[in-house]
């Protein structure tokens, strides 16, 4: 798997897309990524240094976001069962 490759399934796999203040880092890393991919088998050691250091921020990033899990059809069964019966209405004065 190529950098570039690698970086964009870490993106979508976190969402990190859908938070704007992480639009600067993310497209950092993908610009160093697409560097370090053209760059082949030896990039420069600043190159190195720098793209390892957007992963670090990129990693600490992808911490701040929550996960959200996908409810299934079980889960949805389960939050329904566990909610409270509903109650009488009662009717307001007029």
């Amino acid at each position: 798997m190529k950098h570039a490759e690698a970086i964009e399934a870490a993106i979508t796999e976190r969402r990190l897309s859908t938070t704007p203040q992480f639009a600067p880092l993310l497209e950092l890393c993908r610009t160093l990524a697409a560097q370090v991919d053209t760059a082949g088998a030896e990039p420069s050691t600043r190159l190195t240094a720098a793209y390892l250091s957007a992963l670090k921020d990129l990693r600490r990033a992808a911490l701040e976001v929550p996960v959200r899990v996908e409810a299934n059809a079980l889960t949805r069964l389960r939050r329904l069962r566990d909610m409270p019966a509903p109650t009488k209405k009662t009717r307001l004065p007029a």
